[in-house]
């Protein structure tokens, strides 16, 4: 419990040193992920489908991004695609962690 609080104590105050465009970053990957994840796992019924597919259209809505934003504002950043997939990985990995821990109680 100590250590849960601690690290709660440490990424809020690290959060207000983060930009604003990578906390939207991150945010829309984690939506952009949640949305495929949802999608696929009730098509499928895979859970690691569900995962590698919302991880990869996060990273995907990233990279798109910024191709984007190359060509309108003549600007491409890295960190901006790590923050898209960090947020698709968090909610991927989340979503699939809680589907297998169900599995097992069924």
């Amino acid at each position: 419990m100590k250590k849960l609080l601690l690290l709660m104590l440490i990424s809020s105050a690290s959060y207000g040193q983060i930009a604003e465009d990578k906390k939207l970053h991150f945010i829309v990957g984690a939506g952009v992920s949640a949305i495929t994840y949802v999608t696929v796992l009730e098509i499928t019924n895979d859970t690691k489908k569900a995962f590698w597919y919302s991880f990869g259209m996060s990273v995907l809505a990233g990279v798109t991004k910024e191709l984007i934003d190359q060509r309108v504002y003549k600007g491409f950043d890295s960190k901006d695609i790590l923050a898209t997939s960090l947020g698709g990985v968090s909610v991927s990995f989340t979503f699939n962690l809680f589907d297998k821990q169900q599995k097992r109680r069924r």
